[in-house]
């Protein structure tokens, strides 16, 4: 006589080596994506790979140690190697493009304090910055928003908002994109997202977790100039965006059932040219490191 329970399933095993998951819950997040030469390596936990550029080959590789992430600290700005280049306080910002001779100073009067912090931001051509001015949001109080033209050397606006981003010829305000003079051109294509600027183009990336797909907009008039589907069984897998140095080529690094599989899109059509993968875990097993 047959029961009509099924028989309970082997548990998985640890696999020896490098390997990627296909599995709902066992994922890793990808971390220290970045293009080195002629190779984009990254790391699916401990498990650290090489895709080569040309053949779009992934092979595994030691051991790349955690980076620390700078996070935003109130009151100061740094560049990529440390050094300030904004500060701010509940009165004043000051926004160094290029050395201590080249900084400027703007003062400003809000009546109510900034309890959550000021925080200055510049673009990569540190033409235009900004200044987030951050009420206490608990006590109903306002935050706000300054943006600088730097080169002029003036204030363009202040306005009630809570965050800004600025883009090489705009900025991005609560999900809004604006032009230098903070004209509305229209809404981000995927807002609640984090987005990647396309090398030192006015196209941006964003990843719509929705509809499964890479989303590029001109951020100089707010126009889609592609949706790029990306044939997942679960849309909102997420990936990590990471472009080529000439910003010809975008690869997008899976997580989730897609555990760092790379999809390699070419930014000028649109479209995806190939997909590459590290050595899937045999089944039955998998990598919890």
């Amino acid at each position: 006589m047959r029961s009509g329970l099924a028989a309970p399933s082997a548990p998985v095993q640890e696999a020896t080596s490098p390997c990627v998951n296909r599995e709902k819950t066992e994922w890793r997040q990808v971390r220290d994506a970045a293009i080195e030469g002629q190779a984009l390596r990254y790391c699916t936990g401990e498990d650290c790979w090489s895709l080569n550029l040309a053949s779009n080959t992934v092979t595994p590789i030691a051991m790349i140690p955690v980076s620390k992430r700078r996070l935003a600290q109130s009151g100061s700005l740094v560049d990529d190697k440390g050094a300030v280049i904004a500060t701010a306080t509940e009165t004043h910002v000051e926004f160094c493009a290029s050395g201590p001779s080249s900084c400027k100073k703007f003062d400003y009067k809000i009546a109510n304090p900034p309890t959550n912090g000021v925080f200055p931001v510049m673009n990569e051509e540190r033409t235009l910055g900004a200044l987030m001015y951050r009420g206490e949001s608990e006590a109903s109080l306002p935050s706000f928003v300054l943006t600088y033209d730097l080169q002029r050397g003036k204030l363009i606006k202040q306005l009630k908002a809570r965050d800004v981003e600025v883009l090489g010829h705009g900025f991005v305000i609560d999900d809004v994109l604006h032009g230098a003079a903070l004209n509305k051109l229209g809404k981000l294509a995927v807002p609640d997202q984090g987005w990647t600027r396309i090398g030192t183009t006015d196209l941006v990336a964003l990843h719509d977790k929705k509809q499964g797909a890479i989303v590029l907009q001109d951020t100089t008039t707010a126009k889609v100039k592609a949706r790029i589907p990306l044939a997942l069984q679960d849309h909102a897998t997420w990936f990590t965006l990471v472009v080529a140095p000439d910003a010809a080529r975008l690869y997008a690094i899976g997580s989730q059932l897609n555990e760092g599989e790379v999809v390699v899109i070419d930014v000028a059509s649109g479209k995806v040219v190939v997909r590459a993968t590290p050595t899937v875990c045999a089944a039955g097993t998998h990598r919890v490191n």
